[in-house]
């Protein structure tokens, strides 16, 4: 053997290892990606949540007749009011908030990933949801 010169059985050792390597970290990644959107999808629904019930008890201490307009990027999900909770159903997660005042809609709410536009009008007891 010259110097410099690898064997033949080291060298197939060491492209098994290789793809051992490959085949180890890249199946548990395939299988995580699903729970990546899920996790990135709560989170921006969170966030989306967050913004809308900060809007909603600034709003609760204006006059009546005040109204505001909020935008908001939402992930594929269910909007539901119900009282003074909010909940957001998505796939793989379910976020839920209570405001200090009665919430009324124009109906459950479905998205997909887009923003919308969410006007806020408030009412003498209430604030009322128009999905946009």
């Amino acid at each position: 053997m010259k110097k410099g010169q690898i064997s033949l059985e080291f060298s197939i050792l060491f492209l098994a290892l290789l793809v051992a390597i490959i085949v180890s970290t890249m199946i548990p990644g395939m299988y995580g990606y699903k729970k990546t959107i899920e996790t990135s999808s709560a989170s921006i629904g969170h966030a989306a949540l967050s913004s809308l019930k900060t809007n909603i008890d600034m709003l609760s201490v204006a006059d009546e007749g005040s109204k505001k307009v909020v935008f908001i990027k939402s992930p594929p999900a269910r909007w539901e009011i119900n009282g003074r909770d909010i909940t957001l159903k998505g796939n793989g997660y379910n976020i839920s908030t209570t405001c200090n005042i009665d919430l009324t809609s124009n109906g459950n709410y479905s998205t997909n990933m887009s923003g919308i536009t969410i006007i806020l009008t408030r009412n003498e007891n209430d604030i009322f949801i128009n999905w946009t």
